[in-house]
């Protein structure tokens, strides 16, 4: 629209040089304000030109161009560029605080729902939550079946304390706990489940997974860290005048299916399946401090940690015994001083021996043979000598004879 009326008005003075020279600038400068593109102000001004020639041609006639301006159209023109420009500032002025203001109020509404949406993600697992707010997931009842490991564990004897402290130490403890956990399990990328209690369930391999044996791998390590880190708790439990406390914790490796589950208005995101419960019974059947694993999340963890065997047990709900392990240590510095398998030949002498078959309680028989064993060697050692000629007893030995001191008592 500017751009035809200043065509009509340079028509109309015959392009007169102040008119046409302050109109051109106006309109410039109306475009650079209004930061409109290059290609835009071509095509305006290619319209312009247009208007101007029909405005010439059918209404102002083709008279003398570029003559030189009366004082009084002089004048009249420095006005009006002196108010183009003040009203142009006067609304761009208003325009820019309209526009800050607006962008004011969306950033704090952006930032309310942004404070809003990180005190909703406390109630449910940071991955699921960062999935949701990528766009990669979808708040729906759905669920896949997927190889997770399972982590379960409470702490011994912590009903029977609840009995025996008042609510705010009993919070307090159960609070501090829960806290040092959880930060530990978010050191491992691990998803938090839910809290029950005292205990916890935490799984790996949903919705974020770095593959079956890592995953394992990683909530075996975190668990050792867990018994570290409540050895540091104990003992300062303990400063503060509360009885000391010991976790159990049992890990499992299966299928397990993994997604919402409830109601379209009310869902949990939470893991089902037969080594959710695996996992539950071998924390039960832990001792105090004691990592207990099946004998699948061992078979993916061995090459990494060491573990020793413990008897087949029978769980309640699972058919079967079920072969447990449970995690001393990981490997530090050289694999071969924590071996479990050993297969040595020699001349009159073979030695097969694997540990992974071995149970704890065959273990003192297990050292008897062996020190039997050695006893034998180091007593064949004192009978033969370094050229394995069999050596008699000193009083068996004969003196060998000197023949010159035979010849001389004669």
């Amino acid at each position: 629209m500017d751009a035809i009326v200043v065509a009509v008005t340079l028509a109309g003075v015959h392009l007169n040089l102040v008119p046409t020279f302050i109109a051109l600038f106006a309109l410039f400068y109306s475009a650079i304000n209004s930061r409109i593109s290059f290609a835009v102000i071509c095509l305006t001004s290619l319209l312009g030109a247009i208007i101007f020639y029909l405005s010439t041609f059918f209404l102002f006639g083709f008279h003398p161009y570029f003559e030189a301006t009366s004082q009084e159209l002089t004048v009249i023109t420095l006005l009006g560029l002196v108010m183009f420009i003040t009203i142009g500032n006067y609304y761009q002025h208003r325009w820019v605080k309209k526009i800050s203001q607006q962008r004011q109020h969306y950033y704090d509404q952006m930032t309310r729902y942004i404070a809003f949406a990180n005190q909703l993600s406390r109630y449910a697992p940071l991955q699921l939550w960062q999935s949701i707010m990528r766009g990669e997931a979808e708040a729906k009842i759905e669920y896949k079946r997927k190889k997770m490991t399972v982590f379960f564990s409470d702490i011994q004897g912590f009903t029977e304390l609840s009995e025996t402290l008042i609510p705010d130490d009993l919070a307090f403890l159960l609070n501090d706990y829960l806290s040092h956990m959880t930060e530990i399990a978010k050191q491992y990328e691990a998803t938090v489940d839910k809290f029950m209690g005292d205990a916890i369930l935490i799984f790996f391999g949903d919705p974020n997974s770095q593959g079956v044996e890592q995953d394992a791998k990683s909530c075996v390590e975190m668990a050792i860290a867990m018994r570290q880190q409540m050895k540091l708790l104990r003992e300062r439990w303990k400063k503060m005048g509360y009885s000391a406390l010991h976790i159990r914790m049992g890990i499992s490796t299966g299928y397990c299916h993994v997604g919402n589950y409830g109601a379209t208005h009310r869902m949990a995101y939470t893991i089902v399946g037969r080594d959710v419960n695996l996992a539950a019974r071998l924390q039960y059947a832990a001792e105090i401090d004691e990592i207990l694993i099946s004998d699948d999340t061992y078979q993916l963890i061995k090459s990494d940690f060491l573990c020793a065997p413990k008897t087949p047990i029978y769980l309640k709900g699972i058919q079967g015994a079920v072969k447990t392990w449970q995690v001393m240590e990981k490997y530090t510095g050289n694999k071969s001083d924590h071996q479990q398998w050993f297969d040595y030949e020699y001349k009159g002498f073979h030695l097969v021996l694997n540990l992974e078959e071995v149970q704890n309680y065959e273990y003192p028989e297990l050292v008897e043979v062996l020190e039997k064993m050695i006893q034998r060697i180091k007593v064949q050692q004192t009978l033969v000598n370094t050229q394995g000629v069999a050596q008699l007893r000193l009083e068996d030995e004969v003196k060998p004879i000197n023949i010159d001191e035979e010849q001389d008592q004669v």
